[in-house]
């Protein structure tokens, strides 16, 4: 069998060009099924004007960390600690992205600096 047949059976009569699936997969690849969650959370930082905490909620959650909303903006790769109110468990975590909305509230994207798959006392799909 010849590599064309290979890669292109006779089935497809388009010459188009087609979209590799590996493009398409890495803008979407996550490590974690996230799950929507507001949980609510104790944040212990610092930021440029010394230490700050806040209680927040959670958007989403996964087993490596979550999406929560934040009054202070605050710099990517920064650590904190996020303390699971109804656990009362606590994690240091760092910020893999920081987004300043509209309204003034900063969505800070974080992961956990080790592993915690049970933190939120949720199953996540593997």
């Amino acid at each position: 069998m010849g590599w064309r047949k290979l890669f292109f059976p006779a089935k497809v009569h388009s010459r188009r060009a087609l979209v590799p699936l590996t493009a398409v997969s890495k803008a979407n690849r996550r490590r974690n099924h996230r799950v929507s969650a507001f949980l609510p959370v104790f944040v212990y930082g610092h930021s440029h004007d010394g230490p700050f905490t806040e209680h927040a909620v959670t958007l989403n959650v996964s087993a490596n960390g979550g999406l929560l909303s934040l009054s202070r903006a605050l710099a990517p790769s920064q650590q904190f600690l996020v303390a699971n109110v109804q656990t009362n468990e606590e994690l240091p975590c760092r910020i893999a992205r920081s987004i300043k909305t509209e309204a003034g509230a900063t969505l800070v994207g974080f992961e956990f600096l080790r592993p915690a798959p049970r933190f939120w006392s949720i199953e996540f799909r593997p």
